[in-house]
């Protein structure tokens, strides 16, 4: 999304990379979204190395120089097909890397996994009053259905990340143990060999399945 913003940003004017930063700073687009300020410059040299941007001018400001860059036509083009690509993704995948994770806790330990993990929920629980706090900033009886919903999407993902995390701090012992039988099955299977895989039991299989997708319980 980085891409899209720093070519929607040029379109409009040519400007510098410190000028988008702030920018992003100011509207607390890195508060809820992927947008990090920091990649800001990584992403400007790619663009101008992709013939997306171009340099136009550096400018002294503070004892450094800025690079001022505008967008090309070739930029432009690929700005409308990225919004147009952006459109058609779904807003919250339904899976994430972290739903089989925890089948792979046994190669940690719970004192660590708890330190980790409680961390984890203290910063979803700042992000949550965060977010909470630009809510009453932003909406009011003026604001358009969509940015009421985007508010409530947000914190309703960041309830749902709070409750994942706490139920498997709860559940941390049992995780573990699946964990551990997890890696049993697999020593005990060569799926590499489809005929040893059809020997064994349907029961095992189904409880391999099911313990190295989202938990039962959690």
């Amino acid at each position: 999304m980085i891409k899209v913003l720093i070519l929607y940003y040029l379109s409009l004017k040519p400007t510098h990379g410190y000028e988008i930063q702030k920018f992003i700073q100011a509207s607390h687009m890195d508060s809820w979204t992927k947008i990090q300020s920091g990649s800001i410059y990584y992403a400007l040299a790619k663009l101008e190395k992709e013939g997306l941007i171009t340099l136009v001018a550096e400018v002294p400001a503070g004892g450094k120089m800025r690079k001022i860059y505008e967008i090309t036509a070739r930029g432009r083009e690929e700005l409308k097909d990225l919004v147009r690509e952006e459109l058609g993704r779904p807003i919250c995948d339904t899976g994430s890397d972290k739903f089989i994770l925890y089948p792979l806790l046994a190669v940690s330990n719970e004192e660590e996994i708890r330190r980790v993990v409680q961390a984890h929920i203290d910063g979803l629980e700042q992000k949550k009053e965060d977010l909470l706090r630009w809510q009453s900033i932003k909406v009011n009886s003026h604001t358009l259905e969509v940015e009421k919903l985007s508010f409530e999407m947000m914190l309703s993902n960041l309830d749902y990340q709070i409750r994942w995390h706490q139920a498997l701090l709860s559940q941390l012992e049992r995780c573990m143990e699946d964990s551990g039988e997890v890696a049993e099955l697999i020593k005990s299977y060569d799926f590499s060999n489809s005929d040893a895989v059809d020997s064994h039991s349907v029961t095992d299989l189904e409880q391999l399945k099911q313990r190295t997708m989202k938990n039962r319980d959690v």
